[in-house]
This record gives structure tokens, C-alpha cells and sequence, in this order.
């Protein structure tokens, strides 16, 4: 976030302020005097903000005396110039604007000898909020999607509904019978591989009107097959 605090003596509304002021490091603020009269400056606040990208913006005055009706800040677009949004930039104002490079910025306050603070948020950039706000999103998608499970079976099993990828494996001297759960607890991408470790040939078995690829309602498993739901029945990919 970049934090810009202006002094200024008179902001007019109408005179523009196309020369960069003088900036100084003041306990976190790029802060600098704006020249007598000011009351207009160019959304890019003369390259204080990642050129070319939109930021979000929230500004307020700081004056002696509480603001009157007539102060005003107004955001404005470029040429051809009209007002985008306005309102009054008091401290406790809950404004925040989305500023576009080619807008302009108008202050007109009646008092003399204020500050204006600008909190910018670029929008674009690297580290930016834009950027930020992407990587928070693929975080929480990350976190939010189910990891690999494995499980070793011994015996006759029932398969509990799972999502994301299951290794299950068999490791038994029987033929046993290891049964699916309803298809339709199971999400379209989930995977289930399923290994046959020991002597016994255990048979996959589908529950109620579900079938196996080729319609059937069960499958005799000599090595792995990968099972998946695909909508319409358990698509089984393997011996």
C-alpha cells in the first residue's frame, strides 16, 4: 500500500497540479507540499502508483475545523471530463474508489492550510492486491481440495465414499468380495486405484442399480484397475 499525505494551503477545485511536488519519507508517508493554489491532481500522482494500473483509493482531509457542506472531493474521469463520484473526505468517511491511470482527482475544501491522505492499494503488479488477492484464492482452493488416502484391506470390505485420489489395496488369500459405495456419493473427479496384493482374486462389486464398465455388476481384480465415477456408471480402467 502506498500512504501519500499532501499539505496544502488553498485546494480550489479547479487548478491543476501537473508538476510533481517534492517528496519526502515522513514516519511511513510520502508526504510533500502541493503548490498555492492545487485543487486537481492526475490519478497517476506523478508516478507514486504502478503506472498504467487501477488502484483502489481512500482519501480523506484533515483540517482545524470539521468540514462543511460545500467540501468536497470529487473523482472525475478523463477527457471528456465527468464526475465518476463525490462526496465528503472527512476522517471518518468509508469511501473507497476504483481509480483508473487516466482519471483526475478534485479536492475543493474551504479551509486553508489542510492535509490530504491518500491510501492507495494497486490493483495490478506483482505483490500487489490483484496478485495477492489470486494467490489467497489458489491457497484456499489448495487447502480446500481433498489429498491422497491410502488403505490396505484383509478381507471382505464395504468402500467408503471418498474424494480426490484413494489407493485402496487387497492383501488377502480369499476371494473376496469388496464393495463400491453408492455412485453417487462419489464427486466426478475422484479416483479410486485398486491393487490386488495377495493369493485371493477379490471381485469389485457395484451396489444396488449401479453397474461396471460393460454393464456389470461386478469384476474380478488380477493386478490394479483405476475406478471412476463417470456420471453414468463406474468407469473401471484395468485388469
Amino acid at each position: 500500500m502506498n500512504k501519500i499525505k499532501l499539505r496544502a494551503r488553498v485546494l480550489d477545485g479547479e487548478t491543476l497540479v501537473a508538476q510533481s511536488p517534492d517528496f519526502t519519507l515522513v514516519d511511513g508517508w510520502s508526504e510533500a507540499a502541493l503548490p498555492n493554489p492545487a485543487g486537481i491532481l492526475p490519478a497517476g500522482l506523478w508516478g507514486k502508483v504502478p503506472g498504467g494500473d487501477p488502484y483502489l483509493l481512500h482519501i480523506n482531509v484533515l483540517s482545524t475545523m470539521p468540514l462543511g457542506g460545500g467540501d468536497i472531493f470529487e473523482l472525475q474521469s478523463g477527457a471528456p471530463i465527468q464526475p465518476r463520484a463525490r462526496f465528503r473526505p472527512t476522517p471518518s468517511n468509508y469511501q473507497l474508489l476504483l481509480v483508473r491511470p487516466t482519471d483526475r482527482l478534485r479536492l475543493l475544501i474551504g479551509q486553508i492550510d489542510v492535509k490530504v491522505e491518500l491510501l492507495v492499494e494497486s490493483i495490478g503488479g506483482v505483490n500487489e492486491l490483484g496478485s495477492r488477492m489470486f494467490d489467497w484464492a489458489k491457497a484456499a482452493q489448495a487447502a480446500a481440495m481433498p489429498g491422497a488416502t491410502s488403505a490396505e484391506i484383509t478381507g471382505p470390505a464395504q468402500v467408503p465414499s471418498w474424494a480426490g485420489t484413494f489407493h485402496l489395496v487387497h492383501d488377502s488369500a480369499a476371494n473376496d468380495s469388496v464393495t463400491l459405495p453408492p455412485r453417487g456419493l462419489v464427486p466426478l473427479d475422484a479416483t479410486l486405484t485398486f491393487t490386488r496384493r495377495g493369493v485371493g482374486t477379490p471381485v469389485l462389486t457395484a451396489v444396488g442399480d449401479d453397474k461396471l464398465t460393460g454393464a456389470v455388476s461386478n469384476m474380478a481384480v488380477t493386478r490394479t484397475v483405476f475406478v471412476m465415477n463417470n456420471g453414468y456408471e463406474w468407469a473401471v480402467v484395468g485388469t
